[in-house]
């Protein structure tokens, strides 16, 4: 072979070399035809094929080589393998990433959020607008719910724990349930064998009853223990609990947010204004820190409360001063 044919050669196979580098990055590269640079998530549904994938990239602006996209799952020996979820794809990945994402279930996980001290109808509508869930239980009763969780008690209201809860596509709306309950059951049989002396309640149940109270009577985190001493002081004498939060628990998911005479005086299992005691069941879903709260209420001589617009505690030991506080920061008498 002589010199000139040899280079010949080489430079031809240098060449065909580049060639197909730059052809693998070519076809390899995912196309951003989108403005924005944030990541894009991409639903693939149970069975989807590997086609389907591609066409759904594109759909969100995501220019890519169908022909390439199916061989790189081929030689991957995951095209059978593809899982279903969200899969979050950022600028500046390729084909290979994304097929490695599917074929090991590199989903991006969705969430939940569960508000503190939000009530059940609150927290079921948010549950029932989450993207990414099966919705199992649109269709069951509350006492199926509760059988189907596991639940000892006979209300949906307050055993569910505050929090966020990460799932993967298509996880059922039981199986959330079930771990929010469980954490509630885990936190208050914690709390429940860590309670102190001077708490008024008598069982676990009642300490989620009143730590319900509580979260929705606080304006700010830092008063849980003084108005968990104020009710468990109110308790202790017998004295009705006269919260706000319970009566308007009363009226319903229905309630159209104004607070009128005629609800104070209805008698209701609720109205904590018409009967000494706790009501008989939690009004919402209590954080941890509301139910340690009433597990160490603060020794105080208060037995009145209001919050100022701005959320300060002004607690009070006789009605006289309660009254001279109502007067002053919500009639804004003498301001």
């Amino acid at each position: 072979m002589t010199p000139n044919l040899r280079r010949y050669l080489i430079g031809g196979a240098a060449a065909g070399a580049l060639a197909l580098g730059i052809g693998y990055t070519s076809m390899n590269a995912i196309g951003w035809e989108r403005p924005s640079t944030e990541p894009v998530l991409i639903k693939v549904p149970a069975g989807t094929p590997a086609v389907r994938i591609a066409d759904i990239m594109r759909e969100q602006g995501l220019d890519v080589n169908s022909l390439f996209f199916r061989l790189m799952l081929k030689l991957d020996g995951g095209a059978a393998n593809i899982q279903a979820g969200y899969y979050q794809i950022e600028k500046g990945h390729s084909v290979k990433d994304v097929v490695r994402k599917l074929t090991t279930g590199d989903a991006y996980l969705l969430s939940w959020r569960l508000a503190d001290g939000a009530t059940w109808w609150e927290m079921r509508r948010t549950l029932d607008e989450t993207e990414g869930l099966k919705h199992d239980t649109r269709e069951m009763s509350n006492d199926e719910i509760l059988f189907s969780i596991g639940a000892k008690e006979n209300h949906l209201e307050g055993i569910f724990a505050p929090n966020t809860y990460n799932f993967h596509a298509d996880l059922s709306d039981l199986k959330v349930l079930k771990k929010a309950y469980e954490l509630q059951q885990k936190i208050l049989t914690h709390e429940w064998s860590n309670r102190g002396p001077d708490c008024a309640v008598k069982t676990p149940y009642e300490a989620l009853i009143l730590a319900s109270i509580v979260e929705r009577e606080v304006g700010r985190p830092e008063d849980r223990f003084i108005v968990a001493g104020i009710f468990t002081n109110r308790l202790k004498i017998k004295m009705p609990l006269q919260t706000d939060p319970t009566v308007i628990y009363g009226e319903g998911e229905k309630f159209e947010g104004r607070l009128r005479r005629k609800h104070l005086t209805k008698k209701t299992a609720y109205n904590t204004y018409t009967f000494v005691g706790l009501p008989p069941t939690p009004i919402g879903m209590p954080t941890q820190e509301s139910i340690h709260a009433v597990l160490h209420p603060a020794k105080t001589d208060y037995l009145y409360f209001i919050n100022k617009d701005n959320g300060d505690l002004v607690p009070s030991k006789t009605l006289a001063e309660h009254n001279r506080a109502v007067d002053l920061y919500i009639r804004k008498k003498g301001q």
